[in-house]
């Protein structure tokens, strides 16, 4: 399980632990599985943050840190084909596009 801020979570992420509203109502289930209008209605309710099933990850970097260290680990590979495709296995691991 890992906690991420809402404007991070992603189509398909799954709630770990449900989500209350300030009175304890449930607004979404443990197992729920993210949809684009369920992140949206997230924000609109003010859920800041919320716990997701998946391992922490390294470091508590964000995944957009994780793929810009990949990014710099690279540079100056771009000629070499076969170091561009471990590139991007690495970032499809990491979530990246």
């Amino acid at each position: 399980m890992r906690q991420i801020p809402v404007e991070e979570a992603e189509v398909g992420d799954v709630v770990a632990e449900p989500i209350e509203d300030e009175n304890g109502r449930v607004l979404l289930p443990a197992g729920a599985k993210l949809s684009q209008a369920v992140i949206d209605r997230l924000r609109g309710w003010g859920v800041f943050a919320l716990n997701i099933e998946g391992e922490e990850q390294e470091g508590g970097k964000s995944r957009e840190e994780l793929i810009d260290e990949l990014d710099h680990r690279f540079a100056g590979l771009e000629e070499d084909a076969l170091m561009m495709q471990i590139k991007e296995i690495a970032r499809g691991h990491l979530g990246g596009s």
